[in-house]
């Protein structure tokens, strides 16, 4: 066939590896936490949800957030799995009333005690980037960053169950003019 060509991949050369969104995060860690802490409790786990993220899955995007520091999104789901299958091994997995609670308070102890280092790491990996963009004359900021992404859904997760802060009056109330 003319004018048809077709391209093979040279050899000795690796496919790139696509960059995990908040997304594929998100869901890597839920998985690993429904298989941890819910075996066949498919019913409690869709209960469970949104505190297990608004306490538990993206309340360090909050804390790194807060601190002005970011990791990647690899990163940071390796610290969170890492607390997580700590957690499932060696808590008392009998004694838990809430699960939910229990989790967010086994992060944030685990972000108490560790918080020095990762916030050093993740300060590090900033100069080094803000230093590159600096020699590539680029000084803006990246255009994804998912902890920034992951702290924005903390945020929105956390104010889907507040409650109004207006309380309209009842309609059959009569007003004063």
């Amino acid at each position: 066939m003319a004018g048809v060509s077709y391209s093979t991949p040279k050899r000795g050369v690796a496919k790139r590896m696509k960059q995990p969104t908040p997304e594929d995060v998100l869901a890597r860690i839920m998985e690993l936490v429904r298989v941890k802490f819910y075996p066949g409790q498919n019913v409690a786990f869709a209960k469970d949800k949104r505190r297990l993220l608004q306490w538990a899955v993206l309340w360090p995007a909050k804390w790194f957030n807060e601190r002005a520091v970011t990791v990647t999104a690899d990163r940071y789901a390796e610290v969170l799995c890492s607390i997580i299958i700590d957690a499932a091994a060696h808590g008392n997995l009998d004694e838990i009333t809430y699960l939910p609670a229990w989790l967010a308070k086994v992060i944030q102890s685990h972000f108490a005690m560790h918080g020095d280092e990762l916030y050093q790491e993740a300060k590090n990996i900033r100069n080094l980037v803000e230093n590159a963009m600096a020699l590539t004359g680029r000084q803006e900021a990246p255009e994804t960053d998912a902890v920034r992404d992951l702290a924005k859904a903390h945020k929105l997760v956390s104010l889907k169950g507040s409650k109004p802060a207006f309380k309209p009056q009842p309609k059959d109330q009569l007003t004063l003019f």
